[in-house]
């Protein structure tokens, strides 16, 4: 219920009637009583609350499924058949074993001092194969791009005569006590035949501490080695002031190799670098094979030029011939179905089915 009119200018008071036209009981001009004022309080809030419930109602419709809500079914799982990139640089000892255990494998030692040339020997085969010009062979996959590209970082700003101060960056491991692989995967040009192969990555450090040192604890997995490369420096065999202590330290090296391979024998290949530079001697390369041959070694040499300043000698030249020796280093796979002959102790039945 309303109380008395408080228009001044209006006649309702007295006439009953509103001279503004509005019905007497909804008329502004004329306050509410106090119980009726709340009444018509909580009226006014549940209008405001049932406009907001409609409001959020409209807002939730435009809401696309998925975007928040118990009862919203989660985000669906991303295609399975996606390619992904392995995340991986090296592989360490453990990932190396995976992949042999799933395939055959040519696993590759290499040791040398610093400066020998490892690392752009390797960078030198990942750059001629992505540009299609190793000889024999095709890419085919690696699980190691990423090391690839790391390693092959400043080769790439090479220009046409004017190389960088640095072909390659001093090799560092993660791990200072574990060996880090890279993975290649060859494809055969004459027959298509695939080939895996792990190649180690290795400080000079290394290896002038198992020559020092005799320390051989970081070389382990050189027992499972199907060859090993033994970089030596060419520019050293080709200058008469160094070359007695450069042929003492090689000849040392596969010693300390045949030590500590005990009975394994895997292929040596001495890889002569730097073969721009100066042609490596016919007589020190005879030496290091006698040497080797000496400690029971099957031993071959593979000159290379895995860059060159000299115009007369193309880069990455003898690369693929390594490789090729690599490859080659291994015994022949055994007959799927071997033929044997029947003995005085083998059973009748399979004498008879040997003789049929």
């Amino acid at each position: 219920m309303r109380g008395p009119c408080e228009n001044s200018s209006c006649t309702f008071n007295a006439t009953k009637t509103c001279v503004l036209g509005n019905p007497p009981e909804d008329c502004e001009n004329r306050p509410l009583l106090d119980d009726d004022r709340e009444a018509h309080d909580e009226e006014e809030e549940g209008a405001e609350s049932s406009t907001d419930d409609a409001a959020d109602e409209v807002s939730l419709a435009n809401v696309p499924a998925g975007a928040g809500g118990a009862s919203i079914p989660p985000l669906t799982a991303p295609n399975d058949g996606l390619h992904i990139l392995p995340a991986s640089r090296t592989l360490g000892i453990a990932q190396a074993n995976a992949i042999t255990e799933n395939r055959p494998v040519c696993v590759v030692g290499i040791v040398g001092l610093a400066g020998a040339g490892k690392t752009a020997a390797l960078v030198s085969a990942y750059l001629l194969l992505s540009n299609g010009s190793f000889q024999g062979f095709s890419y085919a996959d690696s699980d190691t791009l990423r090391a690839f590209e790391e390693i092959t970082r400043a080769s790439r700003t090479w220009q046409k005569g004017s190389p960088p101060e640095q072909i390659t960056v001093h090799t560092t491991l993660s791990n200072d006590r574990e060996a880090g692989f890279l993975h290649l995967r060859l494809r055969r040009e004459e027959d298509g035949r695939i080939f895996d192969m792990l190649l180690p990555d290795l400080p000079g450090e290394w290896s002038r501490a198992l020559i020092d040192r005799d320390d051989t604890d970081r070389f382990e997995f050189l027992g499972s080695s199907s060859v090993i490369w033994i970089m030596v420096d060419g520019r050293q065999f080709g200058n008469i002031g160094r070359v007695t202590h450069a042929r003492y330290r090689a000849k040392l090296l596969i010693e300390r190799l045949a030590t500590m391979l005990k009975g394994s024998r895997p292929r040596l290949i001495i890889v002569p670098t730097w073969q721009d530079k100066v042609a490596f001697p016919q007589t020190e390369a005879d030496t290091l094979v006698e040497c080797g041959r000496g400690f029971g070694f099957g031993v071959d040499v593979a000159p290379v030029a895995s860059f060159s300043w000299n115009d007369e000698i193309e880069p990455g030249q003898g690369v693929a011939e390594l490789f090729r020796k690599s490859l080659m280093a291994g015994p022949p796979p055994p007959d799927f179905w071997p033929t044997t002959e029947p003995g005085a102790d083998d059973r009748k039945l399979a004498s008879y089915r040997r003789g049929a």
